[in-house]
């Protein structure tokens, strides 16, 4: 039989984020947004969905908002910084997701779509306000979310173990992808965001 219950250790991760979003909430006329940052494979939407589930919380996932204008040829051309800051289509995921939401009012999305011809799936999301909005992706605590970003998270995990449950969740090497993308984590978690930047720091090995 398959065990579903989360890990001690995830349970741990999932405790200590409850116990920093609780003050937070107090007195609250407005939702608090949660930025859950951390490395491809660390782990982050199934400890988004965790939180979800305890909390009554709304999940956005950066991820659906790739921008898919930009090739691949032209990623390659960036500098590492470049591709931290334009891998997300953060313009959209605001105007499309976040700010309905802050609102109260209802989110509807075209999320991005390898197989779609124009990169953005034909089903919309749906997403329902709530008091708590978790921003569920790598680099969701860059600056440009500064104004919305009232708790960062950081899920905290080796390169190497995040790289093996990468391939994992993918089923193969994905050695194009590790070459143009981990650079960019590296860089991203050592310069742009250390781990001493964030409010609450989590592992999950």
């Amino acid at each position: 039989m398959q065990n579903n219950h989360p890990s001690a250790q995830l349970q741990q991760a999932i405790q200590t984020i409850v116990s920093a979003i609780n003050p937070y909430m107090i007195g609250r006329t407005g939702p608090l947004v949660v930025s859950l940052d951390g490395g491809s494979g660390a782990g982050k939407s199934t400890l988004a969905a965790e939180l979800a589930s305890e909390l009554d919380a709304t999940i956005i996932q950066c991820d659906d908002f790739f921008d898919a204008t930009i090739t691949d040829n032209a990623w390659d051309s960036f500098t590492v910084d470049q591709k931290c800051n334009r891998c997300i289509d953060w313009q959209r995921m605001r105007n499309e997701a976040l700010l309905p939401l802050l609102a109260g009012k209802i989110a509807q999305y075209h999320p991005f779509s390898f197989s779609s011809e124009n990169a953005l799936a034909s089903q919309m999301v749906t997403l329902q306000p709530s008091n708590l909005i978790i921003l569920d992706g790598i680099y969701s605590a860059l600056p440009e979310m500064f104004d919305v970003d009232h708790l960062t998270v950081l899920v905290d995990v080796l390169p190497e173990l995040r790289r093996c449950r990468h391939n994992t969740r993918e089923g193969t090497d994905d050695v194009d992808w590790h070459r143009r993308w981990d650079p960019v984590e590296d860089y991203y978690f050592s310069v742009v965001r250390p781990p001493a930047f964030y409010q609450v720091i989590v592992f999950n090995t």
